[in-house]
C-alpha cells in the first residue's frame, strides 16, 4: 500500500499554499468535509474517482498528489475515459494480452475482469500496482496524460 502520510502532507501543502479550507475543498470535489478531514489524518485513502477530481482540482499530477514523485512537472491533463476503456487503450499501447496486462501488475484475473467489464473500479493502490507494473505513470494508468 501506497503512503498515506505523502498523500495527506501533500495535499496539506497544496491546501496551505492555494488558501483552501477543507469544507471548501470537499464541496469543490463532492465529498463530506470529513471526508477531507480524514484525507489529512492519514485515516483514509481517496478513490480512483476522487484523487482524480483532487488533481484537477490543484493542477496536478496524481503521482505527485500520491506523493510518488517530489515535483510536479507542468503537463496538460486530458478528461480521463471510463476505466474499461482506459484498459483497452492501456492494452494497445502496451501491445500485450490480457493475461499478460495483470499478470505483469500482479493483479488477479478475477479483479482485473471486473474492472475490464465495468463492475468495479482499482482503488489508488492497484492503480499504483499497474503503473510500477508498466514503468508509467498513475495519471497514464489513468488517461490523464498521454505519455
Amino acid at each position: 500500500m501506497y503512503s498515506l502520510s505523502k498523500f495527506a502532507e501533500t495535499l496539506d501543502i497544496l491546501m496551505f499554499e492555494n488558501d483552501v479550507k477543507s469544507i471548501n475543498l470537499a464541496n469543490a470535489i463532492g465529498v463530506d468535509s470529513t471526508t477531507v478531514t480524514r484525507y489529512l489524518q492519514e485515516k483514509r485513502a481517496p478513490s480512483a474517482e476522487t484523487l482524480i477530481k483532487l488533481a484537477d482540482y490543484f493542477n496536478c499530477s496524481c503521482d505527485y498528489l500520491l506523493g510518488l514523485i517530489d515535483d510536479d512537472i507542468s503537463n496538460t491533463y486530458y478528461p480521463c475515459p471510463s476505466f474499461p476503456e482506459q484498459l483497452t487503450n492501456l492494452k494497445n499501447t502496451f501491445k500485450c494480452s490480457w493475461r499478460y496486462f495483470y499478470t505483469h501488475s500482479n493483479i488477479s484475473a478475477s479483479r482485473f475482469y471486473e474492472w475490464k467489464n465495468g463492475k468495479s473500479v482499482p482503488s489508488v493502490d492497484c492503480i499504483i500496482m499497474l503503473a510500477k507494473g508498466f514503468n508509467c505513470s498513475v495519471d497514464f494508468i489513468l488517461g490523464r496524460t498521454k505519455d
